[in-house]
């Protein structure tokens, strides 16, 4: 037995990678008219080289053929994995909602891989726990970009149509849903994209696969726009802080060349952004909230309170201020109660920019206290 493991620890030693060359960086967009003559409209082909070695399937990014109902539909194919993503709208804005109702589902059907389910139950359960945290995947880059107002009911589905089983889906979900809310009406001010990043015998890797994973020190999800990275999941096997930035620069080039690809695509395709149901906030709201209550909300973060007399406190304020409001901005609550978190938020930060402290009193490189029996 003890052979047996000297045998795997040498295995796993002399791995050595070796990455096939690849077309440079370039994306191109192509439109061929629809399948049946005078059913569907012309189908707009998108098609990124990502240009990283050890990548050479295309990243293929369609619109037109299929879901014409929807704000729009997309399907995203690379290798044998195609991924089917659609956005979706309500027709009407929700008056009575102060947060952007935006919900993300994806699927990772049996059948993407050839697989009928054996149990009672033919169809698909529930969503799985890899697939829920797919899902804040996509909705952690796409939330902040969407227009501040934005009141309607807005849903983004993906489904694992085809997985041909050497690498992972998860960034091509965030890259298809992304595309297709980036083409549909939704007011997204920028195109999204997402890569991951291996570390394996010495190299970075881009969209690694699943046996180069095994021996990869670096499991890293990056997500963004052309110009900056939004989000960074992952984890990693004790690597230098000057790795990881590079890493991650690593898969920036590759984000910033679907982004690009998408940004002429939405020339030929994209929808119009709809702007005229979003209502921009009371006019002097902001100013008046500031002089009322930003020496309040200095005085209340100065006081270093545990988190709950810092609710009971925020809470307090909250009700002060939508009780002195009222009587200004009648049918404004929920603007008011957005512009006080966003003078709270603003206060928050200014604070640890100044003085180097939370509202907690700890200082910036300091955690809470932990304990454990």
């Amino acid at each position: 037995q003890k052979e047996e493991e000297e045998e795997e620890v040498v295995a796993v030693e002399e791995y050595k990678l070796t990455l096939e060359e690849v077309p440079a960086a370039s994306y191109d967009v192509t439109t061929s008219p629809g399948a049946s003559p005078g059913g569907s409209g012309p189908v707009h082909t998108l098609t990124i080289n990502l240009g990283k070695p050890g990548h050479p399937d295309p990243i293929i990014i369609q619109i037109g053929k299929i879901g014409r109902q929807a704000s729009a539909a997309v399907t995203l194919t690379r290798g044998k994995s195609v991924l089917y993503a659609t956005a979706s709208r309500d027709n009407k804005s929700r008056d009575d909602i102060d947060f952007l109702p935006l919900s993300v589902e994806h699927t990772e059907r049996f059948s993407s891989a050839g697989v009928t389910s054996g149990a009672f139950n033919k169809r698909e359960g529930r969503p799985g726990e890899h697939e829920v945290l797919v899902c804040r995947l996509v909705d952690r880059p796409l939330r902040p970009l969407i227009a501040e107002g934005w009141r309607r009911e807005t849903q983004l589905l993906s489904w694992i149509l085809s997985f041909d089983g050497e690498r992972t889906c998860d960034p091509l979900a965030i890259t298809a849903s992304a595309a297709a809310l980036w083409l549909s009406d939704v007011p997204l001010s920028k195109p999204v994209a997402a890569a991951m990043v291996g570390y394996v015998d010495g190299q970075l890797v881009l969209n690694p696969t699943l046996d180069q994973m095994k021996h990869s020190r670096l499991n890293l999800t990056v997500a963004g726009t052309k110009d900056a990275v939004l989000m960074i999941e992952g984890a990693a096997d004790f690597l230098p802080e000057s790795l990881m930035v590079d890493a991650v620069a690593f898969g920036h080039d590759a984000i910033r060349v679907q982004c690009e690809g998408l940004e002429e695509l939405a020339k030929v395709v994209g929808k119009e952004k709809l702007y005229d149901t979003i209502k921009s906030p009371p006019e002097g709201l902001r100013e008046i909230l500031d002089e009322r209550y930003a020496a309040r909300i200095d005085e209340m973060y100065a006081g270093a309170l545990v988190k709950e007399d810092q609710e009971a406190a925020s809470s307090q304020l909250s009700k002060l201020v939508k009780e002195e409001m009222e009587e200004l901005y009648p049918d404004e609550s929920s603007a008011v109660k957005s512009a006080l978190k966003d003078l709270m938020c603003r206060r928050m930060f200014e604070k640890a920019k100044t003085e180097g402290t939370r509202i907690d009193g700890r200082r910036l490189d300091e955690v809470r206290t932990i304990s454990s029996e």
